[in-house]
């Protein structure tokens, strides 16, 4: 797969960017160790969510980890373009079936997530990465699959409760296609 920076465009996808089509994304992040000795030896992976089409036909997914990797700069203070990531899978589909995939694989994986690490290393008046509760710390092989089992039928039902769950109480994180278009990341 394509290594992305924070430096990267992402590629050129023509579609409509309200369109009702998601992504299921897993990611893996590099580097990070080398600057943080506390994520040494990690493997640090993120199952995210995204538009298939950003406005300005973008690549959803590039444009999620690009922007990513930014934000992780910015809010640990680390220099540009030293970290990098490497899309290990996507799904497509509805908003729905993506993002209920996604919240099933969060859910069910919440002994390995970093989300606490982020917040608690982020520089003095930062915020944490966009997204940083979506990282782990697993092997690649059983992100894998883990990634491939939330998207199983199934498993995408469960997760459709959490989604649900979110939209009903107003919590960010599980738009809808047409709601919210200032929600940063969706637009």
């Amino acid at each position: 797969m394509k290594k992305l920076t924070s430096q990267s465009t992402p590629a050129t996808r023509i579609g409509d960017p309200w369109a009702d089509t998601g992504v299921n994304y897993l990611w893996r992040l590099y580097g990070l160790g080398s600057l943080i000795s506390v994520f040494s030896g990690m493997c640090i992976v993120k199952c995210g969510f995204a538009k298939m089409v950003r406005s300005g036909d973008k690549d959803g997914v590039q444009s999620r980890v690009i922007e990513t990797l930014r934000d992780i700069e910015r809010s640990l203070q680390i220099g540009e373009g030293i970290i990098y990531g490497e899309i290990l899978a996507c799904t497509f589909g509805t908003y729905d079936e993506t993002l209920s995939a996604e919240q099933f694989f969060h859910g069910r994986n919440k002994n390995a997530r970093l989300a606490g690490l982020f917040r608690d290393l982020k520089a003095e008046g930062e915020k944490p990465a966009g997204g940083h509760s979506e990282f782990f710390n697993m092997p690649t092989k059983s992100a894998l699959a883990k990634f491939a089992n939330a998207n199983r039928e199934d498993c995408k039902k469960i997760g459709l409760e959490t989604v649900n769950w979110k939209r009903e109480n107003g919590i960010y994180g599980c738009p809808e296609p047409k709601d919210n278009k200032k929600e940063r990341g969706y637009a």
